[in-house]
């Protein structure tokens, strides 16, 4: 049986829009609004002491930056601000593989976050690699490897498997639904791209205003995109249950 993608879509959104999932935009938000603002301060210091603009957000942008940062409290701000979305990210899918739609489970964001959040990290540098070089193999291979591999994260932190572990599980999970599980991800980029160009309008404005804007689609987003990958793990998960189960209890033998 093929997995559902309305079901997962669905799902998706019901989970999003649910008490909990706008609590993770909001945190969502709040964590990636602060590093953003607190980033556009660092551009004023820097034409305030002499540092050459390159790498910093353009002229006019500096007097929308509600103070001047130094780099190395924005470095700083952000490492934290990362930290902080990872544990965010765990928590989230933790929930998500849940019934639970009301509160989030302080557990889920508490306990046993540190070595999930340093695989993580290291997997995500990894996935990257992995996936890039299969996109410079002309596109194809890149997307195959996206999707064979898209439920890592999930393993990492749900299951507590090592990001070799996790892949290794989502490359058996996903075989048979690739192509499905494409069309899911495509229809995900999809709803990113007009929520984004929805809050982006506006990011217009520049400035902190603009930034704010923007950060309110990213953090939707990301909480629709995490929303979705669970549910389709759940059913993935449940048509796999499904599969070891029907050999079992029926009287049709198995094809050798």
């Amino acid at each position: 049986m093929p997995i559902n993608l309305e079901t997962a879509l669905r799902r998706g959104v019901d989970r999003t829009v649910a008490r909990n999932g706008l609590l993770l935009v909001g945190a969502m938000f709040v964590v990636s609004t602060v590093n953003a603002i607190v980033g556009l301060g660092v551009a004023p210091w820097a034409a305030a002491s002499g540092a050459p603009p390159m790498g910093f957000p353009f002229s006019g942008e500096f007097g929308a930056a509600l103070f001047a940062v130094p780099p190395a409290v924005g470095g700083l701000v952000s490492l934290l601000a990362g930290l902080a979305t990872v544990v965010l990210t765990i928590g989230a899918l933790r929930t998500f593989v849940s019934d639970e739609v009301e509160r989030l489970p302080r557990e889920h964001f508490t306990q046993n976050v540190v070595w999930p959040g340093v695989n993580f990290v290291v997997g995500a540098i990894v996935f990257a690699v992995i996936v890039g070089i299969g996109f410079v193999l002309l596109v194809v291979p890149g997307v195959f490897l996206f999707v064979s591999l898209a439920f890592w994260t999930v393993y990492v932190a749900v299951e507590d498997r090592n990001f070799v572990e996790g892949m290794r599980e989502s490359w058996t999970l996903t075989r048979g639904h690739r192509l499905r599980l494409f069309l899911l991800g495509v229809a995900v980029v999809i709803v990113d791209i007009v929520v984004s160009a929805v809050f982006g309008l506006g990011g217009v404005a520049g400035g902190v205003v603009g930034t704010v804007s923007v950060q309110i689609g990213t953090a939707l987003t990301t909480v629709f995109a995490l929303a979705t990958l669970a549910a389709a793990y759940d059913q993935l998960v449940g048509l796999g249950a499904e599969e070891e189960a029907l050999p079992a209890d029926s009287e049709t033998p198995t094809p050798a």
